[in-house]
């Protein structure tokens, strides 16, 4: 039993949440991205860069829009920032949705495709 019990704590699953790291490898595919950056913010993450003729840009991403979720993940979930914040680089042409809450009370959902090379 106390095997198991070391074991359960060494992946990282309890009985109040469950969360997986996985090492920090390349993915086997070039990572292309959607020409934004994200930054630690409170109470959600903030769109920190936005590339002025990128995909992001010309979806209607702006400097500041928080991140309420990416591709059906909320920001605010038991997952650490970086591993959140990966997930707007992917495979050639694949596409990100974004939702974004703008200023107070505006959310938006984006769906942006990945054509810039990370």
């Amino acid at each position: 039993m106390r095997v198991l019990a070391l074991l359960v704590m060494a992946v990282g699953i309890f009985p109040f949440g469950a969360f997986h790291a996985v090492a920090d490898v390349p993915p086997p595919y070039t990572p292309y991205a959607i020409g934004a950056t994200l930054a630690e913010g409170e109470p959600f993450p903030k769109i920190a860069h936005v590339d002025s003729n990128g995909p992001a840009a010309l979806a209607g991403v702006k400097l500041g829009d928080k991140l309420l979720a990416l591709n059906g993940r909320y920001a605010k979930a038991k997952v650490p920032f970086y591993f959140f914040a990966r997930g707007l680089r992917g495979p050639k042409d694949s596409v990100a949705e974004l939702i974004l809450l703008r200023g107070e009370a505006e959310v938006l959902v984006i769906k942006v495709k990945r054509t810039v090379r990370s």
